[in-house]
């Protein structure tokens, strides 16, 4: 009786150390990230992004140019004036709100600027990067959970990206992000490991913070119409070695087909 007693003893105990390890093994649920956030006001005030990037010599001297460009004037850089959208995480640092939808294998962000409406998609069901990817302003994403941090890879980039604080982003970039919830999920932050060997001389990590909006915030409808009477008056000639954009305006193999855009550089 008393040996029945020991070998019944001895099944609750694996028992109970079963059911413990299963607890423990259960995977976490995943956080709420869906919703309407706005970066946060020290970033668009102009806070610098700790710890600053480390710039090849080419992005050095590309910055160089542009900074002697913005000190004689050219303050409205061609990209605002023709409506294009930078992209990239730099476009999640403008003063708009973005909203955060998740389902059907996917999370997108939905940005509200007068340049850029296009959402970014992190697709959580694929599990490398694809072979073929057409490059855009946004690149492509796949993303997983870690418990209950979102972590995203993106690659394809096509070249007229910025990372946070307007440093330039090629073809070359790769990004990986860690979206985060604070305990009472109304910060949301944004740890970037971003690499690219044109414009960083080493990868750059760094942390961006979103405030989580009223649930009764709503998105508004935004448009830009490109501005070409303020392009007629650039001096494109001068400025083409200050922002790539103005030398791919000016180059016949990449500069739009619209004829209203087909603007020749002024004389010399």
């Amino acid at each position: 009786m008393a040996r029945d007693s020991r070998n019944a003893a001895a099944l609750l105990v694996c028992a109970a150390a079963l059911i413990a390890s299963g607890a423990s093994a259960a995977p976490r649920k995943p956080a709420d990230i869906t919703g309407v956030w706005m970066v946060q006001q020290a970033y668009y005030l102009g806070a610098k992004l700790e710890p600053a990037p480390v710039l090849t010599p080419e992005a050095q001297a590309q910055r160089r140019r542009r900074q002697a460009a913005t000190a004689k004037g050219y303050v409205r850089s061609l990209s605002n004036m023709l409506c294009e959208g930078g992209g990239g995480p730099a476009l999640s640092m403008i003063r708009s709100p973005f909203e955060i939808m998740q389902g059907f294998g996917r999370i997108s962000f939905i940005f509200e600027t007068e340049s850029f409406n296009q959402p970014r998609t992190v697709y959580l069901m694929e599990k490398a990067q694809p072979d073929n990817i057409f490059p855009s302003e946004n690149g492509h994403s796949i993303g997983h959970w870690e418990g209950k941090t979102l972590v995203v890879d993106t690659v394809g980039f096509s070249g007229r990206s910025s990372f946070p604080g307007g440093v330039p982003a090629s073809e070359q970039a790769h990004i990986v992000e860690r979206f985060s919830l604070s305990k009472d999920g109304r910060t949301l932050s944004d740890t970037l490991t971003m690499t690219d060997p044109k414009n960083l001389a080493q990868p750059w990590t760094t942390t961006l913070k979103y405030d989580r909006m009223p649930p009764t915030e709503e998105r508004f409808e935004v448009s830009c119409e490109p501005d070409l009477d303020a392009i007629k008056t650039l001096d494109m000639a001068a400025l083409k070695d200050a922002d790539p954009e103005v030398a791919r305006l000016l180059d016949p193999d990449t500069r739009p087909t619209d004829p209203a855009l087909k603007i020749a550089a002024k004389p010399n």
